[in-house]
C-alpha cells in the first residue's frame, strides 16, 4: 500500500479490523473478513504508521463490513466508528512472526525435516541431503566452526537462542539442526524470511 509494488502473500503482511474498530495483523491471512495487505519488512510498516495509511485503509474497511457494528465505539462528533492503531504495531508483528517462526520449527520436526546431534547434523549436511543448518544464537564458535568447516553454499541461520530452538522442537538441547528438504521446511523458510525482514 506504501509502495504500489504487486508481489506475493508470502511477501506481505495482511491486516483487518476487528469488532472493536482495531486494526490487527493477521500474520496467517486467515481472520475472517475483508483485508488490507503492506510489504512484509519494517521500513514499510513503520512507513505506513507515519503516514496513516492503515488508519485510512481500516476507515475503509468498516465501511465495508455488512454486519451491524453498534458495539464499536464511536467518535462523538463523527457516525464512523473510531479506528484504532497501535503505536507498537511494528513491535508486536515482529513479536507474532516469531512465535509463528518456531511454531513452523516445532511442526517440521515433528514431520521428520529436522536432524538433531552434532554427529548426525554434520553428517547430513556432509552428505548433501540439505544445506541449512539451523545453529543457535549463542552457539559456542568453536563448536559453530567445527559444524561449519569444509562446507560451500551453506545457509546458516541463527536468529534463536538455544533455549527457543529446545522449546520449540520439542528437544533437550538443540544447539545445531540441519532442516531437510520438504513442504513444511519450505513454509517455514519462507517464514523466517519474513521475519528477518520485520525484526528490528
Amino acid at each position: 500500500m506504501v509502495t504500489q509494488e504487486v508481489m506475493p502473500a508470502s511477501k506481505l503482511i495482511r491486516f483487518v479490523a476487528g469488532p472493536d474498530a482495531d486494526i490487527v495483523p493477521d500474520v496467517a491471512a486467515k481472520l475472517p473478513g475483508r483485508g488490507c495487505w503492506i510489504k512484509a519488512d519494517r521500513e514499510t510498516i513503520e512507513a505506513a504508521l507515519e503516514k496513516k495509511v492503515l488508519l485510512r485503509a481500516g476507515h475503509q474497511l468498516l465501511k465495508n463490513i455488512k454486519k451491524d457494528v453498534e458495539n464499536i465505539e464511536a467518535d462523538e462528533n463523527k457516525s464512523k466508528p473510531v479506528v484504532k492503531v497501535r503505536n507498537d504495531l511494528a513491535d508486536q508483528i515482529e513479536e507474532l512472526l516469531h512465535k509463528r517462526v518456531l511454531d513452523y520449527v516445532g511442526l517440521a520436526n515433528r514431520a521428520g525435516h529436522l536432524v538433531a546431534g552434532f554427529e548426525k547434523v554434520r553428517a547430513a549436511l556432509k552428505g548433501g541431503k540439505t544445506n541449512t543448518l539451523l545453529t543457535a544464537l549463542d552457539a559456542a564458535d568453536n563448536g559453530r566452526s567445527k559444524m561449519c568447516q569444509g562446507l560451500d553454499n551453506l545457509k546458516v541461520i541463527d536468529i534463536f537462542t538455544r533455549e527457543e530452538l529446545s522449546k520449540a522442537a520439542g528437544l533437550s538441547n538443540a544447539v545445531h539442526l540441519a532442516l531437510l528438504p520438504g513442504g513444511i521446511s519450505t513454509s517455514l523458510l519462507r517464514e523466517i524470511s519474513r521475519y528477518e525482514r520485520c525484526k528490528k
